[in-house]
């Protein structure tokens, strides 16, 4: 006779993601060291613009309640590393848990990592907590990326979800230069402030790091053009000179995603260097 397990003594999935890329002995960036596990799976990883191209992908629904995910990330020095997670990542349901990812992402001298996942949906009755600690050695470049979705709009659900804890703390060199906390609960004035100017907004977090950056005091102004009716963006530079701070709120998911394409082709002008394509381009 086979028994179940009462659910209080069901546990989540424990999945877990950990790269190093470095320089071989050709100069090409390669992942030197790689382990992952359920719910996690990588792709075969290509190279655009002298940039090695990993996909992240969850092929279950999503995250369930207690589900844990960590991920730890190395770029060493001269290597160039675009992570990213093509398909929307999901929080589900949960009765009285959490589900969690804590990661954590180090970038070293003369290294450069773009992290761009696709947008996070909360589902009605989630509670998400995800913490992100990024180390950019000084002369590193990172460009981090973080969208959000206010839940499943094209099922009506509409911030329905439990809560989100987001906390993410970025040093540059030995300088904790931001620290930032995103608690989100539905019925709460920050979410009434939102949806009196966009019922269904969608959001986008981006921390820059770069060099490049800090002799230019005026390097993001020209992303004001995208300011429209549809789009509030803002900007600010960190308390270290090389590291940039933006905020998008869009209307719905397509003018998110154009700001965010717009704002990512601009960054890489301030860069002076091509934009990665993130998929395979054919005959390559």
């Amino acid at each position: 006779m086979t028994t179940t397990a009462p659910s209080s003594a069901l546990q989540g999935m424990s999945g877990h993601l950990r790269l190093i890329c470095a320089l071989d002995s050709r100069g090409v960036s390669t992942l030197r060291e790689q382990s992952f596990r359920a719910p996690i799976h990588l792709s075969k990883p290509h190279w655009d613009k002298d940039t090695l191209v990993l996909n992240v992908v969850n092929p279950t629904a999503g995250l369930l309640e207690d589900d844990r995910i960590t991920q730890d990330v190395l770029v060493e020095s001269g290597a160039r590393l675009l992570l990213t997670m093509p398909g929307a990542s999901r929080a589900h349901r949960v009765q009285s848990g959490w589900a969690a990812m804590e990661q954590r992402f180090r970038v070293a001298d003369g290294a450069f990592l773009e992290v761009l996942p696709e947008v996070f949906i909360p589902q009605a009755g989630a509670a998400y907590r995800q913490t992100t600690r990024l180390e950019v050695a000084e002369g590193g470049t990172l460009l981090f990326f973080e969208t959000l979705a206010p839940g499943r709009t094209a099922s009506g659900e509409v911030f329905q979800y439990r809560r989100l804890d987001w906390h993410t703390d970025l040093w540059i060199g030995e300088q904790h230069a931001a620290r930032e906390r995103l608690r989100l609960e539905p019925g709460t004035p920050p979410i009434a402030a939102l949806m009196e100017r966009f019922p269904t907004g969608y959001y986008a977090g981006i921390l820059a790091v770069s060099s490049r950056l800090e002799k230019v005091s005026r390097a993001l102004e020209h992303l004001n053009e995208l300011q429209s009716e549809e789009v509030w963006i803002g900007q600010s530079r960190l308390a270290h000179s090389s590291g940039w701070s933006l905020r998008i709120l869009a209307q719905n998911a397509p003018v998110l995603r154009d700001a965010v394409h717009k704002v990512r082709r601009g960054l890489y002008e301030q860069l002076g260097c091509e934009t990665p394509e993130l998929r395979r381009v054919a005959g390559r």
